[in-house]
């Protein structure tokens, strides 16, 4: 009888573990060899929840972080910079998978825990205290790339004690590809503090601030009949710039529903 009570557990620690693993099982990725690299296009069995999820995460990872502090670069002056965006999502979500092709059935979207969206972005000083930014991004093997503007006015740039607080309005919009649009609206508030670090040309400016932001996706095919999604999200930011004379290193983390970490490296003249 023993013997038997010890098979019968075995049976369901065996049986509980399969079905388990059934139901994390990676789903079928959607195929299309048209593009080199994991591309834009809508699933027939794509569902308004998944959608939902899809612009408000979408929102985030497509977000114009330009890495700066909040003090103002000032009038004439500029900065180019290279940008990485860093987003931890899981692709194996319906709100990810179905709204992906991929050149074959084992190209995932991430090779890695996040996605690295590289680009390129440009600040200039319009006044003493607005800044404007352009930001520029093409995933030269798929159907997708962004763009993206932005404005800064600063609040308060006490020269005496380095502190500085300021404002942002950006705007990031998808291009590319022919099922879906993506735009996403943001506002940012932070604030920062500078610190000399060797003579008059090393600096380093940490930062923190927090952003409301709305994600707007609406879909143009008839694969599918899904309601356009408008959602409300926020997120935290802490980041640090670091000035050796004419160069701009950056490094920003932000706290969201997806999590993003993002690198910059540029020249301010």
């Amino acid at each position: 009888m023993k013997n038997f009570r010890i098979t019968l557990t075995v049976l369901a620690l065996y049986c509980t573990s399969h079905l388990s693993l059934a139901q994390h099982q990676d789903p079928k990725l959607h195929v299309n060899p048209r593009w080199r690299e994991c591309s834009f296009e809508l699933d027939p069995s794509l569902t308004q929840k998944a959608w939902h999820e899809f612009a408000s995460e979408a929102g985030l990872v497509a977000y114009f972080r330009p890495l700066t502090d909040a003090k103002p670069i000032g009038v004439g002056h500029f900065e180019v910079s290279l940008l990485q965006w860093e987003t931890a999502f899981d692709d194996a979500k319906p709100a990810w998978n179905d709204t992906f092709v991929h050149p074959d059935s084992a190209h995932w979207l991430k090779e890695s825990p996040r996605l690295a969206f590289p680009g390129v972005t440009a600040r200039v000083g319009i006044t003493d205290k607005l800044d404007g930014a352009i930001y520029f991004t093409k995933n030269p093997g798929a159907n997708y790339g962004f763009w993206g503007g932005q404005l800064q006015y600063n609040l308060v740039n006490d020269q005496e004690k380095k502190w500085s607080a300021a404002a942002r309005m950006s705007l990031t919009s998808m291009y590319g590809p022919e099922d879906l649009g993506l735009t996403t609206y943001g506002l940012d508030v932070s604030a920062s503090k500078e610190f000399p670090l060797y003579s008059n040309w090393a600096f380093i400016s940490p930062y923190v601030g927090v952003s409301t932001y709305l994600s707007n996706a609406h879909e143009k095919t008839d694969k599918v009949d899904l309601h356009n999604e408008h959602v409300l999200g926020g997120q935290a930011m802490a980041g640090a710039v670091l000035k050796l004379s004419v160069t701009r290193i950056g490094v920003e983390y932000n706290f969201a529903k997806v999590n993003t970490l993002s690198f910059k490296i540029g020249v301010a003249f």
